[in-house]
């Protein structure tokens, strides 16, 4: 009998998040800038990979690779095919998502982002009992495209 793997054991490690984004040197600014992301390369996709792949025929992007602390982030903006639409989904909807990303000066990160079009969803919560961390300040910001952020600073970070 041949040895199996649980499910859990072929899941190796998080390859990379994948962001469709409407404007990608808009976003490479902000990312780069604001979020310190490091740009390890651009390029364009099309033909039978990424068709196959998402099951969108004709599908093409320009692609931007960025890492930040061992995480990898994909920006990807669409350009073909035509008809596509932009989600702006709300937190609550299923299927929703967002990255959440740990920072220093949750304030200043705020009003930094607001130059770039992102904005603060509801408005800052403040994490009093667990299992989260207890005394985290919270931000869920989004942006035009319908990209959800949460910024995460911690009790011990610098307060304001």
């Amino acid at each position: 009998m041949t040895e199996q793997r649980a499910p859990a054991q072929n899941v190796l490690n998080i390859v990379h998040v994948a962001i469709a984004v409407s404007d990608l040197q808009q976003q490479l600014g902000y990312w780069q800038g604001v979020l310190g992301f490091r740009l390890d390369g651009t390029a364009e996709v099309g033909g039978t990979l990424p068709e196959d792949e998402t099951g969108v025929p004709g599908i093409r992007s320009k692609i931007a690779q960025l890492t930040r602390d061992g995480l990898s982030v994909e920006l990807y903006q669409p350009v073909a095919p035509e008809g596509r639409q932009t989600y702006r989904p709300s937190p609550a909807d299923i299927g929703s998502w967002h990255l959440a990303l740990r920072v220093g000066d949750l304030d200043e990160l705020i009003r930094v982002s607001g130059e770039w079009g992102w904005r603060v969803r509801g408005k800052i919560a403040v994490v009093e009992e667990g299992p989260g961390p207890v005394g985290a300040r919270l931000a869920y910001l989004h942006n035009a495209d319908g990209t959800i952020l949460e910024f995460v600073q911690l009790a011990e970070a610098k307060q304001t």
